[in-house]
């Protein structure tokens, strides 16, 4: 299979531009439309295009319209939403095989500087050596590291670890469970007593069951999951408070 794709025209702020445009356009919008929309002109949309195609952000023929990941993206865009920001272009990225392939390269490297990334990225592109190129292939890397798909350290880019400071708030988050409370009792026992908690008759003994359901990080690293389990072992067996 061919690793040949097409490269942005610009740089990384002026296609988060176009994409805020393609965001606020009307389906099938034109070229003119969207230099109303972002103050660019339609060469400078225009040679995007493909590029912004690939990676599933617009779709159509001669007039495109932004897809819902489009939307999605240009609107996070416009609010200055980060997360979803984030979230968007690394769905974007994953979406195309070659362009995501570009991580994999650097996680067989460990590590790379920008410059070097950008030049593969334009040597794997197939496309002519010229500023223009060069420019979509530094945009590529850009939308790489916005994505939280790579990090920058020292000069240097490596494939991003999973967010494992995300850990600790997930520890915060989960609360001792105050058991007595959720038990009926002769004095206050009716259908709402324990809402979110279903009951179990056995032998005419109620019974109390809960169900705890984990969405675990996705890392390699043990010590996440130890400090994880640890957490609960404390706040849900063992509650100090």
């Amino acid at each position: 299979m061919s690793t040949e794709f097409n490269l942005p025209g610009s740089s990384f702020e002026e296609v988060q531009k176009i994409l805020k445009g393609y965001s606020h356009a009307s389906e099938n919008a034109s070229l003119e439309t969207l230099s109303k929309l972002t103050g660019l002109h339609t060469t400078v949309i225009s040679r995007n295009n493909k590029f912004l195609s690939d990676i599933g952000l617009i779709s159509g023929g001669m007039k495109k319209s932004a897809t819902e990941l489009g939307k999605k993206l240009g609107r996070a865009l416009e609010h200055k939403q980060i997360q979803d920001v984030q979230k968007y272009w690394a769905e974007a990225v994953r979406t195309n095989e070659t362009v995501s392939s570009l991580i994999t390269t650097v996680r067989i490297k460990g590590e790379m500087a920008e410059k070097d990334l950008s030049d593969h990225i334009l040597y794997v592109s197939g496309q002519k050596n010229n500023s223009g190129n060069k420019t979509g292939a530094t945009c590529v890397v850009d939308v790489l590291i916005e994505a939280k798909l790579l990090e920058v350290k020292d000069g240097k880019l490596s494939v991003a670890k999973p967010v494992e400071q995300s850990i600790d708030e997930v520890v915060k988050a989960v609360k001792p469970l105050d058991v007595p409370s959720l038990l009926p009792n002769n004095d206050n026992l009716n259908s709402q007593a324990v809402p979110a908690v279903p009951a179990i008759v056995a032998n005419n003994i109620p019974q109390i069951a809960i169900n705890i359901q984990l969405h675990l990080p996705e890392t390699d690293n043990a010590e996440v999951y130890e400090k994880l389990f640890k957490a609960l072992r404390e706040q849900l067996i063992n509650p100090k408070d």
